[in-house]
């Protein structure tokens, strides 16, 4: 399980530069303080990127929405899934709350939906 503090140690070891990635889902919801930790950590990059971990020999799937790197076996790096605002949470480019909201109802899940009431629950108190 991944918490704060190693969610920030392992995306610092990634081979990406901050202005082409950030990371998402449980895994931004772990370090906007909404959750305590997380299985995985998904990350989004840009197409650019993406390629650049291709062409470095890393496996590559179709996923549901976008293809993804598989890095390790708990890091997912996803080509240009995010789309939204990017905000730095201790030094990491993370997914805004509102584009983790249009993220979770893409996926749909009753676990996505159970995090989108934390979301707005979180969002209501700003």
């Amino acid at each position: 399980m991944f918490r704060k503090e190693t969610i920030k140690e392992s995306v610092s070891a990634l081979p990406l530069q901050p202005g082409d990635y950030c990371v998402i889902t449980g895994t931004a919801l772990v370090m906007h303080g909404i959750k305590e930790e997380t299985k995985d950590i998904d990350i989004s990059c840009t197409k650019e990127a993406f390629q650049a971990l291709a062409a470095q020999g890393f496996p590559i799937k179709q996923g549901a929405f976008a293809r993804k790197v598989v890095f390790s076996d708990d890091v997912e790096i996803f080509e240009d899934w995010h789309t939204g605002v990017i905000t730095m949470v201790e030094g990491v480019p993370v997914a805004s709350l509102e584009s983790i909201i249009v993220m979770k109802q893409q996926l749909g899940r009753e676990k996505d939906l159970a995090d989108i009431t934390k979301i707005e629950a979180r969002l209501s108190q700003q």
